[in-house]
């Protein structure tokens, strides 16, 4: 391999940087995505050859159609200054479009068996439920505050804007959204779960304080479009990382030259 000392990789005013330079900073700065990006691209290519996946003409015209609308490049001059901006050729472009075309495809040859199998065992964690929080730094208000809401038909809503500490629920009375059980802690997951839509639940002592929780809704998992999609992501990630461990990888550019002798580097000790 040449020395990347030779190789000008970038001119500042006038000003030559080698490729080693550039690499140096990077390194520095542990700005070295590209790379991962590169070996991820690298092994999808090469599954994708043995699987004997490959993109069509038709194929890639459409991904090209749909990159072009998804970035408003409606016309040439404007998909030209975009390439521009980004020193790429229309081959670069294409090279880049093809590559995720590939990732789709084998993500579905990947997952194609594999879906129906894994919500059956993953069923219950997909299960999602909308909810409010009350939180107060005190037991004794939570029960109190809980009390009025049971027994009083007290608004929780109302009293979450007035008494809540949780700031980013405060203002809208409570509400925290629609919440996935892997995003509960275990003592609210199981309650919450147990309960009825509309019950009000706690207090539960976590970290920033004693929690009333209002289960505003519940919804059971189905396997709907939509979380297909989320399982296709997932299973492809798994099958990916395992891939990914195995690989040999070897970054000669990255390569770390022998070390000098102790004495050339009293300076950087002092």
């Amino acid at each position: 391999m040449s020395d990347l000392s030779e190789y000008v990789a970038l001119e500042v005013n006038g000003e030559e940087f080698s490729l080693s330079e550039v690499l140096l900073t990077a390194k520095g700065n542990g700005s070295l995505e590209f790379l991962q990006e590169a070996i991820d691209a690298a092994i999808i290519r090469q599954e994708a050859a043995q699987r004997a996946i490959e993109v069509s003409d038709e194929e890639l015209q459409s991904a090209a159609d749909e990159f072009r609308a998804a970035h408003d490049l409606y016309d040439i001059a404007a998909t030209e200054a975009w390439l521009t901006a980004r020193r790429l050729t229309f081959e670069d472009w294409e090279s880049f479009i093809e590559g995720n075309v590939l990732r789709q495809k084998l993500r579905e040859a990947i997952t194609a068996d594999k879906i129906e199998q894994h919500f059956a065992v993953n069923k219950l964690s997909f299960d999602s439920a909308e909810l409010s929080r009350l939180v107060v730094r005190d037991e004794e208000v939570a029960r109190e505050l809980r009390a009025q809401i049971v027994d009083d038909a007290a608004d929780f809503h109302l009293l979450a804007r007035e008494h809540s500490v949780d700031a980013a629920t405060r203002p809208a009375g409570g509400y925290a959204g629609k919440l996935k059980r892997e995003d509960m802690e275990a003592v609210v997951e199981s309650a919450v779960f147990g309960a009825q839509p509309g019950s009000v639940i706690g207090p539960f002592k976590l970290e920033d304080g004693w929690h009333l929780i209002k289960i505003e809704s519940l919804h059971r998992a189905e396997l709907d479009d939509a979380l297909r999609e989320t399982i296709k992501e997932k299973v492809f990630a798994e099958w990916f990382e395992e891939r990914l461990r195995k690989a040999k990888i070897k970054i000669p550019m990255l390569e770390v030259p022998a070390p000098e002798p102790l004495e050339d580097l009293a300076v950087v000790n002092k």
